[in-house]
């Protein structure tokens, strides 16, 4: 038979090292480290980034955060400052993300074309401080260097079908001219026949291109019969089929996406793609 004040030690064990577990609440201010930093998209008109400040509650109880201020520098220039205060409380030992997007026009990049062509790239540093209640200011930084994109060359290589049948294809050569490969597609395609746009042009497949590399983008119409009757007598009309392709073309780089709006022109009759 065991003793009473074994049962009882037996008991009283797990509660008393439990809460020692626990202990008191030393105050320790939260670290703070930038767990991912670089562009989502590139256009001719912005780039996009998006920055994530990961804090982290250091303490056996809860803490808050007062706000986060960040700013954003482009080859050591400041651009702009901002607040962000849509915080939430954090438990013990717990982990808030904060995200922070924001974009940088080209118009602020070619103001500074000299130092883009020095680095061969856009210098972007995004900087700040958490104010966690009841403690000072906790800074971070961290700085990215984003190659810009050169356009790639884009031609038209050739056509298959008819734009008067129920299927028409036009095919893209794509030529990389960077040091990194490219993946490409293509979204809100058109065909415009003498002067009519067409929206019906679709991406067929994708083209990874590698660096230095060419590829093949296949664009694809299909069209039902009252629509195929319009674009004959488009044809009848004007004497001819002359059309243009338009649209974005997209493609995924290793630094984000870079979106490139795009036109050829073509007089030529439709022929058998190569």
């Amino acid at each position: 038979m065991k003793h009473p004040w074994i049962l009882a030690a037996a008991f009283v064990s797990p509660v008393f090292f439990a809460a020692c577990a626990s202990g008191p609440v030393v105050p320790m201010p939260p670290t703070v480290e930038v767990s991912q930093f670089g562009a989502t998209v590139i256009t001719p008109e912005a780039i996009q980034f998006v920055g994530k400040v990961a804090i982290h509650n250091e303490m056996n109880g809860p803490l808050e955060i007062q706000q986060v201020d960040y700013g954003v520098d482009l080859h050591d220039s400041p651009l702009f400052a901002e607040t962000f205060a849509e915080l939430r409380p954090m438990k013990s030992h717990g982990t808030q993300t904060v995200t922070l997007p924001f974009q940088i026009a080209m118009k602020d990049v070619g103001k500074q074309i000299e130092d883009v062509l020095a680095e061969e790239g856009v210098r972007v540093t995004l900087r700040g401080t958490v104010n966690p209640v009841g403690f000072g200011p906790i800074a971070f930084q961290t700085t990215k260097v984003i190659p810009m994109p050169k356009i790639p060359r884009i031609t038209l290589d050739g056509v298959r079908g008819n734009p008067m049948e129920g299927e028409f294809t036009v095919f893209l050569k794509l030529e990389n001219t960077n040091s990194f490969p490219l993946t490409f597609g293509s979204v809100e395609t058109w065909l415009r026949l003498n002067g009519k746009k067409y929206d019906l042009l679709k991406t067929e497949s994708f083209s990874n291109v590698p660096a230095g590399g060419c590829g093949r983008v296949a664009l694809t119409m299909r069209h039902n019969r009252q629509r195929g009757i319009g674009m004959i007598v488009n044809m009848a009309k004007n004497h001819s089929a002359e059309f243009s392709v338009g649209g974005l073309l997209s493609c995924q780089t290793p630094h984000g996406l870079f979106s490139l709006p795009v036109e050829l022109n073509s007089s030529e009759p439709a022929t058998p793609a190569r």
